[in-house]
């Protein structure tokens, strides 16, 4: 997966999230901020938010934010 979009659908879609604010809920990003992730109006996600999900779900901070490494702990 290169593109941000394609990582946060990803993550969405393996932890059975369909909604952009519960998301959001996550990492305290708005619903805002995880739509523009999915349309790509944001490149990339903010070391902030990649920490926060690396905390609450199984993904890696540097996959989330770089598409490097493997994407789960």
């Amino acid at each position: 997966m290169k593109t941000t979009a394609e990582r946060v659908q990803h993550m969405m879609e393996a932890l059975n999230i369909k909604e952009q604010t519960e998301f959001g809920l996550l990492c305290g990003a708005s619903r805002s901020v995880v739509y523009q992730w999915l349309s790509g109006r944001i490149k990339s996600v903010d070391a902030r938010y990649a920490f926060k999900l690396e905390d609450s779900t199984p993904f890696l901070a540097r996959w989330i934010m770089l598409g490097e490494g493997k994407p789960t702990k």
